[in-house]
């Protein structure tokens, strides 16, 4: 089937550069603050093909120029020019279509007897022909993708509220939608949007507001986040077309318990939101794509809609272009979720076509990142550099333990990526260097990925041992922040990602379990970023009952609140329009915040229990673990169907789509066939039977 191709990666460095263009912030665009990427403006397509002859056609975003050379020798070539239709001769030619795009990015459809997708190559004129870029969102003809495939949907007023100086549109939850606005009367009208009441009647410091003169009283926007709209025009009405991503809800969760119900499908609503032609950090503030939010977004996105376009979309976003100069959203423990999420990916979906296309700027990040370590291969900051992990106070004096423990884990993951990509790919001759990789002849032997992959890995491993032996506070027994200040100073970031990312024995973990994680004494953490983490591990712990807690108290709380949305931040001790401030501003918290979500990921992962232990769930393991719910059911998507399960007082019940699946409860163990179901009933799950 024919579909639109291009220079692999350059639809999302295109659609990342038009999204962080949008973002408006009190009356004006506000540009993003890290380096952007352009695309190439100049490609070349080739595929060499057989055929009985025939027609073909072309359709390109840009001005294109075909050839068609019918022998061996270069010179042997047919200039068919701008040529939309083209005929071709029975016979082998290989077709060459040059297009230049200076607005947009360059991209061809061709049908007929030969038809464009993921058999074409593509160079940026720098003689380096390279699989194309395509995506099952482009396989129509008439939709070019230069413009985002959205859907759209009408969305209706709840409440209209006339006030003293205009108009109060309340569309009773969250949306985001392109807004219409009709019957003005006015010269001269301004309208404000709030995720809250207070900030839509707040003409200072509404974060999204906008005055333009009506034209035959009517003035369109663009799709923005809201949930009140004010316009100071008392005779105004309003029509909103709910824009977002067309996908399938795979993943599902209920329980007895209505309250974690709701938070499910808030969360469920609030992720959705947030997948758009990437995943965003929240709708409103930022509008961008944040390299650790998206990891985080990954998690969720695997019990949920277990889509692995927009996973892709967004590591290559994230991931840039050549030369790499500055890490990802200026941070450098983005950079390290980055090249953990590519491993992440490649280990839900295994697609190692994906991880061949990825490694040159894998390997352009890694080189930007080996050149800024000390000499004792630690990471500090240098000029430019975010040193962030989370809002909370931090000893970041010298080398801080979270980064290092981050970056030994991008390096592990690095390795394997490097092992997954195949014998049959041969790093550059610099090897472990930035540069294209290449596919070699039978004799070229050194320089393969695998072996670059198992250096990586002595690397990290070498790497860990070096924070053990200097972060390891003995009298402690927990990670410090820094050992160069000689404070020791304990935090649970750090202890949390030693935890769950370096090789801890279980002495180690329960330590840092009962030392930090269970004491008050140390700082707690406020964000929903790091509560991610920090509820692994009490899960991880077998801790039955603070998942629940955190749900109902966190959540719960936030939605008493009149949350439609989950927020960027919760504190309860926070009353009114406090909820709503942060940054210094009154209204710029996010109050739709995709890192909030993670509760999809917590109650698939440790509550339906269902977690992959091999590449694609080749082998996965089912633990259902009640906590203190009375009953569950839900399922979790795998590739090739879902994974069911549910969960009563009497019994358990497991049925999975696909084979290597384990079902594992109280130290027992159950291989699951196939389309049948394993029913385990409390009477009889501490024997061997199941059925």
């Amino acid at each position: 089937m024919a579909k639109w191709i291009w220079k692999f990666g350059e639809l999302e460095i295109y659609h990342s550069l038009m999204l962080h263009d949008r973002r408006q912030q009190y009356g004006f665009p506000e540009p993003v603050v890290w380096k952007m990427y352009a695309p190439e403006p100049v490609v070349v397509f080739r595929k060499k093909v057989t055929t009985q002859g025939g027609v073909f056609r072309i359709r390109a975003c840009g001005h294109a120029s075909t050839s068609v050379q019918t022998g061996e020798n270069p010179w042997e070539t047919i200039k068919c020019g701008g040529k939309s239709e083209i005929s071709l001769e029975a016979g082998t030619a290989t077709v060459q279509i040059r297009v230049s795009n200076a607005k947009t990015f360059p991209c061809i459809y061709v049908d007929g007897i030969i038809e464009s997708d993921e058999s074409w190559e593509a160079d940026d004129l720098s003689v380096n022909f390279a699989p194309v870029g395509s995506s099952p969102l482009f396989t129509d003809r008439e939709k070019t993708p230069e413009s985002f495939p959205f859907a759209y949907e009408a969305v209706f007023c709840d409440k209209r509220e006339e006030m003293s100086g205009g108009v109060l549109f309340d569309f009773g939850q969250e949306t985001f939608a392109a807004v219409k606005l009709l019957h003005l009367t006015e010269e001269r009208v301004r309208i404000n949007y709030g995720e809250s009441r207070e900030e839509a009647l707040d003409d200072e410091w509404s974060v999204i507001h906008f005055v333009r003169e009506p034209k035959e009283g009517e003035l369109s926007f663009e799709p923005s986040a809201f949930r009140y709209l004010y316009v100071s025009d008392k005779g105004a009405d309003v029509e909103a077309a709910y824009e977002y991503l067309p996908l399938e809800y795979r993943g599902s969760f209920r329980c007895g318990e209505s309250l974690v119900n709701r938070v499910w499908d808030v969360a469920v609503y609030t992720f959705h939101l947030n997948s758009r032609e990437f995943f965003l950090d929240g709708i409103k503030r930022d509008r961008w794509v944040w390299s650790a939010d998206a990891y985080q977004s990954l998690f969720v996105n695997h019990y949920l809609f277990f889509d692995p376009e927009i996973e892709k979309r967004t590591l290559i976003a994230l991931g840039g272009k050549a030369p790499f100069k500055r890490h990802i959203n200026t941070i450098m423990d983005y950079t390290f979720f980055w090249i953990m999420g590519i491993r992440e990916y490649y280990q839900t979906y295994g697609d190692r076509k994906f991880v061949r296309q990825m490694l040159p700027q894998m390997q352009e990040v890694m080189a930007f990142c080996e050149s800024r370590e000390s000499a004792d291969g630690f990471m500090r900051e240098k000029p430019g550099d975010w040193i962030f992990i989370d809002w909370a106070p931090m000893d970041k004096e010298g080398a801080l333990c979270g980064e290092q423990i981050l970056y030994a884990r991008a390096l592990e993951c690095y390795g394997d990526l490097l092992e997954a990509a195949g014998p049959d790919v041969v790093i550059s001759a610099e090897e472990d260097a930035g540069g294209p990789y290449r596919v070699p002849d039978e004799k070229d032997r050194p320089g393969r990925a695998g072996h670059i992959g198992q250096k990586y890995l002595q690397k990290a491993k070498k790497l860990q041992e070096q924070i053990r032996e200097r972060f390891y506070d003995k009298e402690k027994e927990v990670y410090v922040d820094s050992y160069e200040s000689g404070r020791r100073n304990v935090t649970r970031h750090s202890n949390i990602l030693a935890y769950l990312f370096l090789p801890c024995d279980r002495e180690q973990k329960r330590n840092i379990y009962e030392k930090v994680i269970l004491n008050d004494e140390v700082r707690q953490i406020t964000t929903p970023y790091f509560k991610f983490y920090e509820n692994q591990v009490h899960a991880l712990e077998g801790n039955g009952t603070l998942l629940e807690e955190s749900i109902r108290q966190y959540y719960g709380n936030m939605l008493a609140t009149g949350a439609t949305t989950l927020y960027e931040e919760y504190d309860p001790g926070m009353k009114g329009a406090e909820h709503y401030a942060m940054y210094g501003n009154p209204y710029e918290k996010s109050l739709c915040h995709a890192w909030s979500a993670s509760p999809i990921y917590l109650l698939g992962a440790f509550r339906l229990g269902v977690r992959n232990t091999g590449v694609a769930y080749e082998t996965f393991e089912v633990c259902p673990n009640p906590g203190d719910l009375k009953s569950f059911s839900g399922r979790v998507p795998v590739p090739g169907g879902a994974v069911e399960v549910s969960v009563n007082e009497k019994e358990i019940r497991v049925k999975s789509d696909i084979p290597g699946g384990t079902l594992k409860i109280n130290g027992k163990e159950w291989k699951l066939a196939v389309g049948e179901e394993i029913v385990v009933s409390y009477e009889e799950k501490n024997t061997d039977h199941g059925r």
